[in-house]
Parts: C-alpha cells; sequence; structure tokens
C-alpha cells in the first residue's frame, strides 16, 4: 500500500506513535499473536503496519497482504449487495420477505411458554427485508447467551447443515422453519438474518451468490484477496487463529493449513455454502478499498458500486425508539449507535464514549476484524487480527481513540 506522510493528511507523526506503541505492547504481552491496522484520510493511507506474528509456530510476520478470516464483516459487504439489487428495482426494504422467499409467510412466532411447550402464533406483520438488514426481524442466532427455545431449534439446525455440503438454498429454507424468537420489529437480535439476504441476492439475480459478490462488488473495488476460499498459492499469508490458553498465553485453534477456508485449487465447492453473515477472507488493503468506498458515497477509482444516497440510506439509523439501545443477551447495550443497513452508526458520541464524530459508521467481526468510516474527518480504519473471543481486550477502541488524538483538525 502505498502512504503519505500523515502531516500531508493532517495527522501527527509523533502521536501516531502512541498507536505504534500500544499494538507493540499487545503482541510483547503476548495477548495478540499479531495484528495489522491501517488508516486512510481524504482518500491516503498514512498508516499501513503489521505487528507480530500471522504465525507463532512458523514465525511468519504478520503483514499488510495477510489473509484472515472476516466473520461479521462480510455483513457489510453483503449489505452491499443486497442495496445493488435494491438499486435495480428488485424490491423495496419494506416488503415482505415472503414475496421473494414464500417460506417464510408461514414462520411462526415464539410468544412465551405453555407449560413446558413453547407457545407459537402467526406474525402480526409480515417480517421485510429491511429488518433483516437491521437484525430487527426476530431470527434467531443459534448463538451466544440467547436462551429462547427458537435459538436451541435454530442451533441444531446449523450445526447439521454444517455436517454435510448445503447450498444457501438449503440452509434458507431450514432458517424459515425456525420461529421467531419475537413478533418483527420489537427486538434487536443478531440473527441469521444475513444468510436470508444472501438467498435473496441469488434468487432476485439470478446468480450464485458467490458469483455475485466478486462480478458486482469484489472486482469492480479491485478487492482480489476476498474470497470464501484460500488456494494454496495463498496459504502461506494466510493467519493462524487463536484462543486465550490458560496460563494467559495464547492457544492456536485453526492452522492455515487445517481451515475450513483451505481449498487447494482456490475454487468454491458447487453446492457449498456461501454465508451472507460471515465466511469470508480478505486482507486489510482490500477493506481499506471497501471502506473507501462508502466514505466516497459509493465511488472507488472511476467506478460506481452505488449510489450517494443509497449510501447515505445505509449509514443513518433504521431502529425504532423503542429498540435502543440495543445490544447481545447478557451484554452491556451498544450506548449512542443506531443500526443502519449492515452497520453501527453513530448518533450520540457522549454517550457512546468515542472520539469519532457523529455519523461514523462501523462494523467489526468476532474473529478480530473491524471497519470504520467517519465522513466527518474523512477517516477509513481497518483492524485485523484473529483471536477468539476477539472482546477480551479492548483493541478496537484503542485504535480509535489513538488514531483521534493524532488528528490535527
Amino acid at each position: 500500500m502505498q502512504t503519505v506522510p500523515p502531516e500531508n493528511v493532517g495527522v501527527a507523526t509523533d502521536r501516531l506513535a502512541y498507536l505504534d506503541r500500544a499494538l507493540q505492547r499487545y503482541v510483547d504481552d503476548g495477548k495478540l499473536a499479531g495484528v495489522v491496522v491501517a488508516l486512510s484520510r481524504s482518500g491516503h493511507i498514512f498508516h499501513a503496519k503489521g505487528y507480530g506474528f500471522a504465525n507463532l509456530a512458523t514465525r511468519q510476520p504478520m503483514q499488510l497482504d495477510t489473509l484472515v478470516r472476516l466473520w461479521s464483516v462480510t455483513k457489510v459487504i453483503t449489505a452491499v449487495a443486497v442495496m445493488i439489487c435494491y438499486e435495480r428495482g428488485e424490491f423495496v426494504l419494506d416488503q415482505p420477505v415472503a414475496d421473494v422467499i414464500p417460506a417464510f409467510k408461514s414462520t411462526p412466532v415464539y410468544a412465551g411458554m405453555d407449560g413446558d411447550k413453547p407457545r407459537l402464533v402467526d406474525q402480526q406483520h409480515p417480517l421485510t427485508i429491511r429488518q433483516l438488514l437491521t437484525h430487527s426481524g426476530g431470527i434467531a442466532s443459534g448463538f451466544g447467551g440467547a436462551t429462547e427455545p427458537p435459538e436451541a431449534t435454530m442451533r441444531a439446525m446449523i450445526e447439521g447443515l454444517r455436517k454435510t455440503i448445503s447450498p444457501l438454498a438449503d440452509v434458507v429454507e431450514g432458517i424459515a422453519q425456525v420461529p421467531l424468537v419475537a413478533q418483527p420489529n420489537t427486538l434487536w437480535r443478531y440473527g441469521a438474518s444475513y444468510e436470508v439476504l444472501a438467498r435473496l441476492v441469488e434468487i432476485v439475480s439470478g446468480e450464485r451468490y458467490a458469483d455475485f459478490l466478486k462480478a458486482h462488488v469484489l472486482e469492480p473495488l479491485g478487492m482480489v484477496d476476498t474470497s470464501y476460499v484460500v488456494s494454496q498459492a495463498q496459504l502461506d499469508r494466510f493467519s493462524a487463529f487463536y484462543t486465550t490458553a490458560e496460563d494467559k498465553g495464547l492457544r492456536m485453534i485453526e492452522a492455515p493449513d487445517r481451515s475450513i477456508h483451505y481449498v487447494p485449487d482456490g475454487r468454491i465447492p458447487p453446492n457449498a455454502w456461501t454465508p451472507g453473515g460471515y465466511g469470508l477472507v480478505s486482507t486489510a488493503p482490500d477493506l481499506q478499498k471497501l471502506g473507501q468506498m462508502l466514505l466516497n458515497r459509493g465511488m472507488l477509482n472511476g467506478t460506481r458500486i452505488l449510489a450517494p444516497s443509497t449510501v447515505d440510506l445505509m449509514t443513518i439509523n433504521h431502529l425504532p425508539p423503542a429498540l435502543i439501545p440495543y445490544g447481545f443477551p447478557g451484554a452491556r447495550p451498544i450506548y449512542g449507535y443506531g443500526h443502519g443497513l449492515g452497520v453501527h452508526t453513530l448518533m450520540d458520541p457522549g454517550l457512546a464514549g468515542t472520539p469519532c464524530a457523529k455519523g461514523e459508521y462501523w462494523k467489526d467481526g468476532g474473529s478480530g476484524t473491524l471497519l470504520w468510516v467517519d465522513p466527518h474527518y474523512e477517516l477509513v480504519g481497518t483492524v485485523c487480527y484473529q483471536l477468539d473471543p476477539f472482546w477480551i481486550y479492548p483493541v478496537f477502541a484503542a485504535v480509535k481513540a489513538l488514531t483521534y488524538q493524532a488528528l490535527l483538525g
């Protein structure tokens, strides 16, 4: 990645050194194997650096072109794909999902227990495409601390499908059979909505989801390293995946050559499930291209992906006041933020406790990935590490704080 001197874009080099020291400390203290951070302002990269190792066993350095598992940052790319279809007139946001995927017309809603049995009722209002994008449709997640019976049903269904090679169509038909955990638009639940959205794209476009992404998002943006699979030629750039060990060190939980992403010939199996909510592998430079396109309101290097008004629509809050603040079951709510179409969007910096400007938006992935965009400061930031659980250290918050304190205006 070509960089410019930080001062050229209003960033103090001496103050940016605090970010360097903080990230190196995470590595030196054994909390992270490695991390990559890329930062740009006004379209110019002013910081791009890897710290530590992509693989502790082989001492492969963490570099800018290191491949990482995106997990939920995949959702931003899916949201872009959905909005491309929206711009083509394939649907409107408040259209019922069942208009495109009829199985959701009869999806019941969990309404409490009758003794030891779940009580199921009809949807009061149809589940909509907008609610899929904002996680407000009531679709269960199948993971985390949620305890409603549909969560266990979703978990069992997904685990069963993972044991076989199941196409996206079968996955989504299975999701439609799982009761919603609440009536649509009455609860924020980080569920399997983006699998449904990926299938929606397949149906209205007539293209396999992975093919649609490649043709209409990834290749136009020059995101050459973003895919569901890692080939033999890319393997030496693919990061290992870690968790914390009992001695407070790190333990590898997925070696690159043992990963579900590793397919030597680099071809996605014909009937493989290509998730809309997770599953892509990418690099910090590729994510910077995605973020810069969004900051530019839909265009990168002369190629338009989305209309400016569509990006504006994606990056404002769509949740009703009753659902804010929102968050994961049993976890601290995400104060100060609303939810747009694929991203968290900043409404109140004070409540959020962040130096970002109102209108900033971001998406993180549970593997240790973050993409954030701040239109006010013309800033795009990417953080990539590989640790599960990623949230035990405040890496994302630290990177943001130490980036903004280096801005000169």
